[in-house]
Order: structure tokens, then C-alpha cells, then sequence
């Protein structure tokens, strides 16, 4: 896959509103309130989301959706997620990314969230297509899942590119982290695991760094941590943003080995 864009794709993609301004606070207090409850495309109950009137591959093709899976569909995901090292992405969009560094890496095993079901079901014919064994996706927010399915101390990296920032106040509980999500991240990482967040948006990056330094489990921004990542694929965001000169940060957060802040 190379990193140029279709052309159907060129000039389509919009640079944003500016600096991000962002209360923690009130962020976490939403999502404490929120979470799992009403049936919406982001956060609610997962049995209730209206968008599953779009169909998943029949079992026992690798796309997992969480309390809809047959038992014995579930307990192949969770045979997956043990059988190899684990590296999950959330929010994979067209699975630019994350198809080709699973090309890459047939030694691991990969887990891709998209919630919106065109994209997933696009990264996973282009899986399928591939041949590729390696890779399970799923249309759930991973928010939900990501608690219930993944073993504590099971992910190797967690790669975050290019969220999708909400602008607006009144969507905050739409945007992907928030404290109680990067604890869970924490506890879902071997010691030793990597936190990978790129993003384009001025002040961004502050916001994460906010969070990623009230959890214990977690050391501060390494950018020597870049290194292993130096050849990694772009999305279709990242290449943009390369051909328009817009800067992309990139920050990286190393589960401690051991913490006083936890017990394990």
C-alpha cells in the first residue's frame, strides 16, 4: 500500500478549527455519566445500537461484535488475542495503517476498532483480499469493549492515530480519551507496552499528556520511542497532512514495569 492518496480523496479532508481547548474534568464527569447507557453510534449499550441493520460477514470471519458474537465466535477472538503478540488500534478508519503493518508483522496478531461500519467493512475486505490471518476487526466502540474482552497485561502497543477531536463542548463524551479510558490502557498493556497518540490538532497533545500524567502506570512522553515506529505506515489523515505541510505530533507513553500507584 503506498502513501498517496486517491484522487477522490485529495483536498477532501479539512484542516480543523484551530487550538483545542479541553476541561478534563468536565470530560470525565460526562463519560462517567454516559457510559453505556442509550443506544447511540458512540458509547451506550452495544445490544442496543441501531446501526447494526448493516450486517457483519458471517462466523467465523474475523469481525467480533461485542454481545451479538456466538459464545464460540467470542472464544476465537479471545484464542487470537493470546495466540502472538497483540498490538490493537483504535479508531482505524479505512485501515490504511493497520493492514499494511500487519503485512509487516505477520508475527503478531492485530485487533482494528472503526465505528463506523463502511470503513470496517472496507479495512476488512482489503484484509480478506490480502490473505491476511492476522487481523480481527470490529464496529464497536472500543471504549466498551476494550474492558470486557482484553486480558490485563496483554497489549504489546495501542496505537491511536488522528482522533477525531469534537469540537464541540456538547460532544465531549464523543472524544476518545478521557482519565477512566487511559487507566484502562494502563491495566491492558504489558509492562513495557507502548501508548502511541498522533494527532494534528494544536493542543492536543497537552490535553493527552494531562492525562497520561495523572495515571501512575504510566511514565512520561518518550520521543526515543519513535524510533521503532520510524518506518510505519501513514493513514490517509497523516498523508495529507504531509502533502498540505501540516505538522503532525506524535507522543508516546511507556506502561512503567512496576508502580507504587497500583497494585497489580
Amino acid at each position: 500500500m503506498n502513501d498517496t492518496l486517491p484522487r477522490k480523496h485529495r483536498g477532501a479532508i479539512r484542516r480543523g478549527r484551530g487550538k483545542l481547548e479541553i476541561d478534563p474534568r468536565q470530560l470525565a464527569e460526562i463519560w462517567l455519566r454516559q457510559q453505556r447507557e442509550g443506544k447511540g453510534l458512540i458509547g451506550g449499550d452495544p445490544t442496543r445500537r441501531p446501526r447494526w441493520k448493516h450486517p457483519a460477514p458471517p462466523e467465523p470471519a474475523p469481525w467480533y461484535r461485542h454481545g451479538l458474537a456466538s459464545p464460540a465466535h467470542t472464544q476465537r477472538l479471545y484464542e487470537f488475542l493470546a495466540a502472538a503478540p497483540l498490538e490493537v488500534e483504535i479508531g482505524a478508519g479505512d485501515g490504511r495503517f493497520i493492514i499494511a503493518w500487519a503485512q509487516r508483522h505477520p508475527q503478531h496478531h492485530f485487533l482494528a476498532f472503526e465505528v463506523r461500519w463502511k470503513y470496517t467493512h472496507r479495512m476488512y475486505e482489503r484484509a480478506r483480499k490480502r490473505g491476511l490471518t492476522n487481523l480481527w476487526v470490529s464496529d464497536n466502540d472500543a471504549r466498551v469493549v476494550i474492558p470486557d474482552v482484553l486480558p490485563d497485561a496483554s497489549v504489546e502497543v495501542f496505537h491511536i492515530l488522528m482522533p477525531d477531536p469534537w469540537w464541540k463542548p456538547k460532544h465531549q463524551a464523543k472524544r476518545l480519551l478521557a482519565p477512566w479510558f487511559i487507566g484502562i490502557l494502563a491495566r491492558k498493556l504489558k509492562p513495557g507496552g507502548i501508548l502511541r497518540v498522533e494527532t494534528d490538532v494544536e493542543g492536543y497533545p497537552e490535553f493527552v499528556e494531562t492525562l497520561v500524567a495523572a495515571e501512575p502506570l504510566f511514565a512520561p512522553h518518550n520521543p526515543a520511542l519513535e524510533a521503532r515506529f520510524a518506518d510505519a505506515p501513514l493513514t490517509t489523515r497523516q498523508i495529507w497532512c504531509r502533502d498540505h505541510g501540516v505538522p503532525v505530533y506524535r507522543l508516546f507513553f511507556q506502561r512503567k514495569e512496576t508502580t507504587t500507584g497500583h497494585a497489580e
